[in-house]
């Protein structure tokens, strides 16, 4: 059965699809995999290693857990998610003035190993008519940092009903176009370009548990965009009891 969190305006959600069985054993033994070790059950001992590997950043063993979920996000949250990416090919890392070669400095560089994407595709399908509107609009009134956004107490009832309204009125006649669009014949993948970004999408994420906990370190914390930031909580409620398991602290 699996494990839904609805986040937003219970349109969007967090499905925790799989996990393996018992993630601290997942990670002590591919880290005592070293000394030709394994075991079948795991104990206290096996805790405060996997605490000790993770407190001095010997984190391969932790790309051997994985979960897999399935988001329903607008584009827009989606889009800032895909940086928690795989790979990093330009990535250079310098050691005594020599270069290490580049599939090498991503390996020990990316701390997002261990992750792949798989979004629906609207070359393909037709996206539904579902957006994210929030009654409640954020402004950078205040804020030297323009990517700063707070609530505005100069805002009445009425100025934010007058927000929606526009968003909802430009919203519905985005779609409306791009359905007529595709009902006089032409390609969705061109059609779609005038969908706004607050649609709907989804997609399936297969991180490790390191990429998922750097993850929720980074989108966890205060200074997060706050709709991303409502999706990493959504997540650390469906990790959480690993994440304790493992003596691993947010």
């Amino acid at each position: 059965m699996l494990q839904t969190k609805f986040v937003l305006d219970n349109i969007g959600y967090v499905s925790l699809v799989s996990r393996h069985e018992d993630p601290l054993l997942s990670v002590v033994n591919a880290a005592r995999i070293s000394y030709a070790k394994n075991k079948e059950t795991a104990d206290d001992r096996d805790k405060r290693l996997a605490r000790f590997l993770w407190d001095n950043a010997h984190t391969s063993p932790f790309r051997h857990q994985h979960y897999t979920f399935i988001v329903k996000a607008p584009l827009f949250v989606l889009r800032q998610w895909f940086k928690h990416q795989i790979g990093c090919p330009w990535t250079v890392l310098t050691k005594e003035k020599e270069d290490i070669e580049l599939d090498l400095a991503a390996i020990m560089a990316d701390t997002d190993a261990g992750t792949s994407w798989n979004e629906i595709s609207a070359r393909y399908s037709v996206l539904e008519p579902e957006f994210y509107i929030p009654r409640v609009y954020r402004s950078n009134t205040g804020h030297a940092n323009k990517q700063v956004s707070g609530e505005d107490r100069t805002w009445t009832a009425e100025k934010h009903r007058e927000i929606h309204r526009l968003v909802q009125q430009t919203t519905d006649s985005a779609y409306a176009a791009y359905k007529q669009l595709i009902e006089q014949g032409v390609a969705r993948e061109m059609a779609r370009t005038i969908l706004p970004q607050n649609i709907y999408t989804s997609a399936m994420w297969t991180p490790s548990l390191q990429a998922t906990v750097h993850f929720l370190e980074l989108r966890c914390k205060a200074d997060a965009q706050h709709e991303i930031r409502a999706y990493a909580n959504a997540i650390r409620e469906l990790v959480e009891t690993d994440l304790a398991d493992i003596g691993i602290e947010l």
